[in-house]
């Protein structure tokens, strides 16, 4: 006798249920942002809000119940899965490239400040990691500060994917063999990914409360003009943002929107395939630092590969457009923009109400969590208000807010603080910080690439130390190359 699911079975409602979880935690706490003045200053994103909300709510059902409502790892999937696509559908938009003079000079040092702060946050992180190891006698984890650029600079999706690579490494290499798991001589990261987590939760907290400091310094300083969250600025949308020239019809024998996520799913099935090739091939190699390290690398970049499918994408439908063998245009940027959304926020409100409050009782979690989210966020602040007001004197307030916020949060944070004072958009800043997201993904390749092997030894943690801080200065020099070489010019005219 076969025996099937029947529909009153909690585990079939089980996704759908925590999905609405998600969702309505997210409703209340736009609600309650709303209708609560202080929140309303406090430039709290409602999913960072709605993720807390989410996160007290299942810590005292657990509580209560004594058990967890949703079994198993079900946060934590969606919140990979929802970094993966979200990337892909902001890869897929067609470009639509600023035209004023000097902008791609303007973007491009963005992506310059913005994998800057990805090194200095992982120079000033690994740093306070090992030290703390050595006044901690051996009970932090040494490696833990390289999960500050992630949680800070990259946000919680990355967060959470590294913090659960390093909470499955070994320290046993006859294990990391037969399991193909990665040989590290510090062993597992234990409460690893509670631990990125909750460096991208205070991320969101530290944009916000400093924001809302730098913003208040400023006005009192009759610098700035603050706009009432209350009063901002209403989008104001055409009829070609929903039906563009030469687009598929919006209501056809499938809806537009449906194309959108159809095409978004399989760009994203492609680079699983992909990934899972590689992976397959890392296992038949037996060598292993290819099972070892190459294995786990590829699947904790699936969002990177879901970028380069989405390219490589685009490519092949223009080469087709081109030739007249595909006669329209099947994305549009409007709604793959809105699907990007959805999935940004549904990954900020399950990252957070993911993290394990249990690992805050033990010294080796609480003290360095709480020295690197410190120390981020100062060095953080100074390293984006000296180049902003070096790079970009003309809104040098605009352009601090929004690569601040994308610096300890993700770019819809720097959008609601950039929006305080720059409601319609008027500056540069929220162009630089959209746009410069290509040039950052190739100019930070050698931070993200480091990860896979860096937490793997002490000579490996020093060597990656010691090229963060060379990869920053090069940055830092390019950043300031008009300043350095002017001088250069200016002295040898003197000579």
């Amino acid at each position: 006798m076969t025996t099937g699911l029947n529909f009153w079975d909690i585990s079939i409602w089980t996704f759908i249920l925590c999905l609405t979880a998600i969702f309505v935690a997210m409703l209340i706490a736009n609600l309650l942002i709303k209708t609560i003045k202080p929140l309303r200053r406090a430039l709290i994103p409602s999913p960072v809000l709605g993720g807390f909300l989410l996160l007290i709510f299942l810590s005292v059902y657990k509580l209560i119940a004594g058990e967890a409502l949703f079994q198993g790892s079900i946060l934590e999937i969606i919140t990979y899965h929802a970094l993966g696509l979200g990337f892909v559908a902001s890869a897929l938009k067609v470009s639509k490239k600023p035209k004023e003079k000097g902008s791609q000079k303007a973007i491009f040092n963005a992506s310059l400040v913005t994998v800057g702060g990805y090194s200095i946050q992982a120079i000033v992180g690994l740093a306070l990691s090992m030290l703390l190891f050595f006044v901690l006698n051996g009970e932090s984890w040494p490696a833990s500060g390289l999960l500050l650029p992630m949680g800070f600079g990259q946000g919680p999706g990355q967060a959470f994917n590294w913090g659960n690579i390093f909470s499955q490494y070994t320290a046993d290499q006859s294990l990391a063999l037969s399991q193909g798991l990665t040989y590290s001589t510090f062993g597992a990261f234990e409460g690893g990914k509670s631990f990125g987590l909750s460096i991208a939760a205070m991320g969101f907290i530290s944009a916000s409360v400093g924001g809302v400091i730098y913003l208040n310094v400023q006005r009192k300083k009759g610098n700035i003009k603050m706009v009432s969250r209350a009063n901002n600025f209403e989008e104001k949308l055409t009829l070609e943002d929903y039906q563009g020239d030469n687009e598929i019809s919006s209501s056809d024998s499938i809806d537009k929107s449906s194309v959108q996520v159809g095409i978004i799913f399989l760009v994203y099935a492609i680079s699983f395939a992909f990934i899972y090739g590689v992976s397959k091939l890392c296992d038949i190699s037996g060598v292993a630092f290819l099972t070892n390290t190459v294995k786990p690398l590829f699947w904790g970049f699936n969002f990177i590969f879901g970028v380069g499918f989405a390219a490589l994408w685009k490519l092949v439908f223009q080469g087709l457009h081109k030739k007249g063998v595909i006669k329209k245009q099947y994305t549009n940027n409007y709604m793959l923009d809105r699907v990007s959304g959805i999935a940004f926020d549904v990954m900020v409100v399950s990252a957070i109400s993911a993290i394990d409050l249990s690992a805050f009782g033990n010294r080796e979690f609480i003290i360095p969590l709480v020295v690197l989210c410190v120390a981020g966020v100062i060095v953080t602040y100074f390293y984006v208000k000296h180049l902003a007001y070096k790079l970009y004197p003309e809104y040098r307030d605009e352009a601090f807010l929004s690569l601040f916020g994308m610096l300890t949060g993700t770019t819809s944070t720097g959008v609601i603080l950039l929006r305080e004072i720059d409601p319609q958009f008027k500056t540069p800043a929220c162009n630089n910080m959209v746009f410069q997201s290509l040039y950052s993904i190739l100019l930070g390749v050698p931070v993200l690439i480091s990860m896979g092997s860096a937490a793997t030894s002490w000579k490996s943690l020093l060597i990656w130390f010691s090229v963060y801080i060379l990869f920053f200065a090069a940055l830092y020099i390019a950043m300031r190359r008009d300043d350095i070489f002017k001088k250069k010019n200016k002295a040898l005219k003197k000579e």
